[in-house]
């Protein structure tokens, strides 16, 4: 049963891992270019919504929490948004100086 409740809880952790939800970076197409984990291995389990601001060149310029379900404390939002900060997204001249996106970080359970 245990390893059963396991595989369940892994295949709707891997449906919800890190997603780029919504925002100007989005309405124009861009993407997540880095291969910075959107999963965070912590002591608690839960989602952080993070905004991030993106230049033309797709560095992400700030990171801020907006939103976080079942983590709590500020220490536990500090990898969502310290990962956020390592992002990079599709460059171009043809973006906004300056575009925002959310994007969501999955905690799992060490």
């Amino acid at each position: 049963m245990k390893r059963l409740i396991l595989i369940a809880a892994l295949f709707f952790s891997f449906q919800s891992f890190g997603q780029l939800l919504s925002g100007t970076a989005v309405e124009s197409g861009r993407v997540i270019t880095s291969e910075t984990p959107l999963t965070i291995t912590y002591k608690q389990a839960g989602t952080v919504t993070v905004e991030v601001a993106i230049d033309r060149t797709g560095k992400v310029t700030s990171a801020k929490v907006v939103d976080a379900e079942g983590i709590k404390g500020t220490p536990a939002l500090m990898p969502a948004q310290n990962a956020a900060k390592k992002l990079t997204f599709t460059p171009g001249t043809g973006f906004a100086k300056f575009e925002h996106a959310r994007v969501k970080f999955t905690y799992v359970v060490e």
